[in-house]
């Protein structure tokens, strides 16, 4: 299967679990596959699971584990009620760990150092911009000698 109809496949699962008080149905099946493919996006460093730091990582297959012994051998309908809620909670947190996050794009913008002519490429995240921004010293507020 391809990597599009897996996620369509999920994001269905996850968001009709979201929509209504019975989490929806799914191919267990379909979901191992998914969760084998996302496994090796996280071993070959691909995508955004490949860029989750080394926590997230870590639970995150502490969370595929949990899914494959629930689900291998099984079919949806096979499962009880608190493995199905478990299943779709792992499913949702997978899911969500995968999610392009504002906060961890990174974005380049193309900077004239004061004084030179020389543009140099600085590229930094979201989070990164708004510490640096927060930091930031505004010299008519800050100047030595003068009293606000």
């Amino acid at each position: 299967m391809s990597k599009t109809l897996l996620s369509l496949i999920l994001a269905t699962a996850c968001a009709a679990a979201t929509a209504s008080d019975t989490p929806a149905p799914f191919d267990a099946t379909a979901v191992l596959e998914q969760q084998k493919q996302i496994r090796g996006d996280i071993d070959a460093g691909r995508g955004n699971y490949g860029k989750l730091n080394a926590a997230t990582r870590q639970e995150l297959r502490s969370r595929q584990d949990r899914l494959s012994k629930l689900l291998d051998g099984h079919r949806y309908e096979d499962l009880s009620a608190g493995d199905r809620e478990q299943a779709h909670q792992d499913l949702s947190w997978i899911q969500s760990a995968g999610a392009d996050k504002v906060e961890d794009r990174v974005t380049c913008e193309r900077v004239r150092a004061i004084g030179s002519n020389r543009v140099e490429r600085v590229c930094k995240s979201a989070s990164q911009r708004r510490d640096e921004q927060k930091n930031r010293v505004d010299p008519k507020l800050d100047t030595p000698g003068v009293r606000n």
